[in-house]
């Protein structure tokens, strides 16, 4: 009886862990520089610092581009998705397009446990990482 109660116990704790992977904040913050242009839907963005805002809950998130003036310059769907350790430093992956240009695939931050995958990259498989930054 007190092996499966801890058994019960053990399992709990770990559903519970998982499900916590998938839920982010309503709206959390992180800075995100970019070393190289990159486009994101679209959009290209020069190198320099960003605010990243995600907001939403579950796997399916909104990110927002903050640029130095405060103003939004790029929004867009996102999906959470859980990594195994926390990552050790923040940053971002993007691919090579065919015109030669750079687009942002994933933005992660330091001591969080999940990565962002961004666009269409959100809802198929990893891709394949061309060029990738650490803010570190």
């Amino acid at each position: 009886m007190k092996l499966s109660r801890n058994v019960f116990s053990a399992t709990l704790a770990s559903l519970l862990l998982g499900a916590s992977a998938f839920a982010a904040p309503s709206t959390s913050k992180g800075t995100l520089k970019l070393f190289e242009p990159v486009n994101v839907q679209g959009k290209q963005l020069t190198a320099g610092q960003y605010t990243v805002e995600v907001s939403g809950e579950g796997p399916n998130v909104e990110l927002n581009i903050v640029g130095s003036g405060r103003q939004a310059v790029a929004s867009v769907p996102a999906r959470l998705v859980p990594v195994s350790t926390k990552n050790q430093t923040s940053g971002y992956s993007s691919t090579k397009q065919q015109d030669g240009s750079s687009a942002l695939t994933t933005v992660f931050f330091q001591g969080k446990a999940y990565e962002l995958h961004i666009g269409e990259q959100a809802a198929t498989a990893a891709p394949q990482l061309g060029t990738s930054g650490s803010n570190q």
